[in-house]
């Protein structure tokens, strides 16, 4: 039995037999306001899937490696470079129960592509990070709906591609309430004929898989 929690946006915490891996610690898991972050247990290993702000904040990976015992930090090596000048040891390469893709970000509206790693945790739940190409997935795939860099009908066709029991959705920080309701409800509607059972987590909320 393993257990998933939703932080917010693209950051989760998924709990197994082995412990608790925490996924993209971006700015607003970080935020008090967001997250009450008491609520956050022990936590044995940080992934990274890539480098910018909402997936990575290096205050946020600071406090989780310093209120724990022997927290490990795996990333690839331009997030290893960035929290590296936050005096952050990263490891690059895979913990124990975890495999990894490296990809590219699909491109965004400013024109880059930066190196992002997709990671499997457990056998239980894939984290594409940014990005459609990952080639493989767990049975739970966490998945982008709406992005500055992708569409909702890409998202549709990643997801059926990789054939996923089910999603759980992702990267919605410029969403309202209302409109992330919306996006995991049009999903939920689009992938069911698929055979793809949406999780409807929105921040703050978990759910026993």
């Amino acid at each position: 039995m393993a257990t998933i929690r939703r932080l917010a946006d693209s950051c989760l915490l998924l709990t197994t037999g082995r412990g608790t891996t925490l996924l993209d610690p971006g700015f607003l898991s970080h935020d008090p306001e967001v997250i009450d972050l008491s609520t956050i247990g022990e936590v044995q290993r940080v992934l990274i899937t890539h480098e910018h702000g909402d997936h990575v904040h290096p205050e946020f990976v600071r406090w989780l490696v310093d209120r724990g015992d022997d927290v490990a930090v795996h990333a690839n090596e331009a997030v290893a470079a960035l929290l590296a000048g936050h005096d952050i040891e990263v490891q690059t390469a895979d913990p124990d129960g975890v495999a990894s893709e490296d990809v590219l970000h699909e491109t965004t509206p400013a024109g880059t592509a930066p190196p992002n790693r997709a990671y499997t945790v457990e056998g239980v739940l894939t984290h594409p990070g940014d990005s459609y190409q990952p080639t493989s997935t767990a049975p739970l795939l966490a998945l982008s709906l709406l992005s500055p860099w992708g569409t909702m009908h890409r998202s549709m066709e990643f997801a059926r591609r990789l054939q996923p029991h089910q999603v759980v959705p992702i990267h919605d920080f410029y969403l309202s309430a209302m409109g992330r309701e919306w996006a995991v409800g049009m999903a939920s509607r689009l992938l069911a004929g698929d055979g793809i059972e949406m999780i409807p987590l929105d921040w703050g909320q978990s759910a026993t898989l």
